[in-house]
């Protein structure tokens, strides 16, 4: 046992001399040292978006930099700073307790030469070998510099959020002053944000940044860097942060900073490596596609605000499009003014009533569940339910209308509350709530009867239904949202890659018939979205709006191509006029989904998503490769063919129905319709409201028109 113990300290101090050897052979002169390179974030089609970090920064010596903000950066970072060599050994003794209970591998117990020597010099590895190159580099740092020159270097170094990079960057980002200006409670401020430079920057969390600030100043008060009186003194002072002045330059910025924000949440990758690692982000987004996105929910915005119809206060929207088989983020519109006073990424984090668009979950638990088709006969009628301790509920059509009994094509088309209402208490309101969960949806969901109607609790993301909806659109298969396909680091390796995860969560069955229900919305003049899709032969969808006017949607999509979520609102709850996710919202979708389908034909996307197990070997430079992927859609497309055009005209039947019973029309029906279908998924049967008199015999359907 004692032999064993020996020969394991040995290997140890072995490895460690090692570890000397080679580091010291490349330690850098303190003059060779130079700021962080520029990440560079790239779109699937070759576009730059967007240059992240090392671009505001100015370098300025020790003597410039406070007191205070020196002093505040060693109590809240490394105590010890001035004291150890390099290393804290109790830090990292601290660390290997956590290491040992949480079975990982933890990045505590760092010191300000350490973190220093990782940012310089080392790659964002996460490893033991790694570790012990980080500790002998401190320690060779230490040994070459004076401890003033290495704090000098780790203040012109970090990341302070904002787009700031050093503390003259940031003391000009946040007071708009130099930092040679500041005072205790600003330096405190400053030095409290490298835990989480992004979550922390006092432009997006005051509060967080304030509460940090104090914490600093405890810390400093606690080591006798201060006076307690002091510190007190500090905290009661309000900070005057001016508005931010980092001018993003991104051709997306919603879409960047969810990328930047996914990687952090995501990867092993840290805020300071993303902001400015020299890193070469390759993303999901087709530019084409954006900017017909960006046109398109500006556009639809602004004319329903001239009309009136829509709050210029408040009034905004979203968009996000995916790829329905790859996930790929293809556009993302968060908002329809994005600057200093708007950063609020409604595609990804607006939790917003979902109105009749929930309703999907709904039925598609009923098909499975209980069988259902699109001809089941659902009630229409007025009814009241229990809720219990006293208290009943009686839903109601947005119309005031109560109709009789009709087809579950019909409920959805005309998107009729009362059957929706029926039909999650028959399937069982948390089978609802289950559906909703295996596509995709993690908002609070209570089980009451107002779910099936998109009464929810706190909303639901649109990026959410977005990606819910593919899965009618690709053969019930999930696959979780991305933006990221891969990351390089500076030297083209790759640090980052996205693994793409298809899960069948709906039987094939269920598709079809939800797809039937989705295209009667666009196709059947009764439809919520006929009016503004009849025209678009692909589309399918679903349209939302809440009782209280506020929120608005229409999440359509083409099968096997793309997915589209549109919402449209008023942000601080007053109503809008006559905005109806079969208004303003699918004509965004429509205005949109035209040039995107238009794209998509023309390049072809479609990501393999075996590529990645067949070990295609890439360029550091390479975006997605077109040309090896499987697909079974091979029409080129031109910018003049129709982005509605029918990709498989002799596979398409023409078919006239009864409006009521969805069902093949007869002479005695009242109101008919021209409806399309895939040739063999067109109704077989004859409308069984308006039936032939007694005696007669019908004469086989009128033929395709």
């Amino acid at each position: 046992m004692q032999l064993g113990v020996v020969l394991l300290i040995a290997a140890g101090i072995g490895a460690t001399i090692g570890a000397f050897i080679s580091a010291a052979q490349h330690l850098p002169a303190a003059g060779e040292y130079t700021p962080p390179e520029a990440t560079k974030i790239f779109s699937s089609d070759d576009v730059l978006l967007a240059t992240v970090g090392s671009i505001n920064r100015q370098y300025v010596k020790f003597d410039q930099i406070p007191r205070y903000l020196r002093d505040a950066t060693v109590a809240i970072e490394d105590h010890r700073f001035y004291e150890h060599s390099g290393i804290d050994l109790r830090g990292i003794a601290r660390a290997a307790i956590k290491d040992i209970t949480g079975f990982g591998w933890e990045q505590g117990g760092s010191t300000i030469t350490q973190q220093l020597a990782k940012n310089i010099y080392l790659s964002p590895e996460q490893s033991i070998t790694r570790k012990i190159r980080e500790a002998v580099l401190a320690v060779l740092l230490e040994q070459k510099y004076t401890k003033d020159k290495i704090l000098e270097l780790y203040l012109n170094q970090v990341f302070y959020g904002s787009g700031a990079h050093g503390v003259e960057a940031a003391a000009r980002t946040y007071f708009g002053k130099s930092v040679s200006e500041l005072n205790l409670a600003e330096c405190a401020l400053i030095a409290g944000l490298p835990k989480a430079p992004s979550k922390l920057s006092p432009h997006k969390n005051p509060d967080g940044a304030i509460r940090r600030r104090n914490l600093v100043l405890d810390r400093m008060a606690e080591f006798g860097m201060i006076t307690q009186t002091e510190a007190e003194q500090a905290k009661a002072e309000k900070p005057r942060i001016i508005k931010s002045t980092f001018s993003n330059k991104s051709l997306a910025p919603y879409f960047t900073d969810y990328v930047k924000n996914y990687l952090v949440s995501n990867s092993q990758l840290s805020e300071d490596l993303i902001s400015g690692g020299g890193l070469k982000i390759y993303t999901t987004l087709n530019y084409q596609m954006q900017k017909a996105a960006e046109k398109a929910l500006v556009d639809g915005v602004n004319r329903a605000k001239r009309a009136g119809q829509m709050r210029k206060s408040d009034g905004n929207g979203a968009l996000v499009c995916i790829d329905v088989e790859t996930g790929y983020v293809r556009a993302m519109v968060g908002g329809t003014n994005y600057g200093q006073n708007d950063m609020f990424n409604r595609a990804v984090q607006a939790k917003r009533q979902p109105g009749s668009a929930f309703k999907a979950f709904v039925y598609t638990a009923a098909v499975e569940i209980l069988g259902w088709d699109e001809n089941h006969i659902v009630k229409g009628g007025r009814f009241t339910y229990d809720l219990g301790n006293g208290r009943k509920w009686s839903p109601r059509n947005y119309d005031g209308k109560y109709p009789g009994a009709m087809t579950l094509k019909q409920a959805v088309a005309r998107s009729v509350n009362v059957p929706a209402v029926r039909t999650a208490l028959e399937v069982g309101l948390q089978n609802v709530i289950t559906y909703a969960r295996l596509l995709g949806i993690t908002a609070e969901i209570e089980p009451y009867p107002a779910l099936a109607i998109g009464g929810l609790k706190y909303g639901v993301r649109p990026i959410e239904m977005a990606a819910a909806y593919a899965v009618f659109a690709n053969g019930g298969y999930y696959v979780k949202p991305t933006p990221i396909i891969r990351v390089l680091d500076k030297n083209d390796n790759v640090v980052y890659e996205e693994n793409i995860e298809r899960k069948k969560v709906l039987q094939e069955r269920t598709v079809e018939v939800m797809d039937k229900l989705f295209r009667a919305v666009v196709a059947s003049p009764s439809g919520t979205a006929y009016r503004t899709l009849h025209n678009f032969s692909e589309a399918r969808g679903k349209t939302g709006t809440t009782n209280n006017d506020v929120d608005a949607w229409f999440i359509g999509y083409v099968p096997n191509k793309l997915v589209t979520a549109v919402w449209v609102g008023n942000e601080h709850g007053h109503p809008m006029k006559k905005v109806y996710g079969g208004s303003v919202c699918s004509v965004i979708w429509r205005d949109f989904m035209s040039e995107a389908i238009r794209v998509y034909r023309r390049t072809q996307i479609k990501q393999d998503v075996n590529s990645r197990s067949e070990n295609v070997e890439r360029k550091p430079d390479q975006q997605e490769t077109r040309g090896t992927a499987t697909t079974t859609d091979t029409t080129s497309g031109t910018d003049e063919q129709p982005a509605n055009s029918d990709e498989t005209a002799p596979s398409v039947v023409r078919v006239k129905i009864c409006d009521e019973s969805q069902l093949l029309a007869t002479k005695w029906c009242k109101s008919v319709h021209t409806e399309e279908f895939a040739a063999g998924t067109e109704p077989h049967e004859y409308c069984t409201i308006h039936k032939q008199p007694e005696g007669l015999r019908l004469t086989p359907p009128t033929p395709p028109d």
